[in-house]
């Protein structure tokens, strides 16, 4: 038996902006920097996300591409 990924995978790009639920009423909000391939051909996702009311700027973060896109999503 094969199995297929049905979802869609989104190709993030430069300035879009994704959240992902940390809590119940809490939602994290991510604007991507960069994207860039490393060495080994891995893209990654340079990122940042600020809690609001305690850091407006946020702190900067990277992900592979494939984790960021299981854990963020399009607002």
């Amino acid at each position: 038996m094969v199995f297929r990924r049905t979802e869609t995978r989104i190709t993030p790009a430069e300035g879009e902006v994704f959240q992902r639920r940390v809590a119940y009423d809490l939602v994290e909000t991510a604007r991507i920097k960069a994207v860039t391939t490393g060495p080994q051909g891995i893209r990654h996702i340079c990122f940042r996300a600020p809690t609001p009311g305690l850091d407006d700027l946020g702190d900067q973060r990277i992900l592979a591409a494939d984790v960021f896109s299981q854990m963020y999503h399009p607002t």
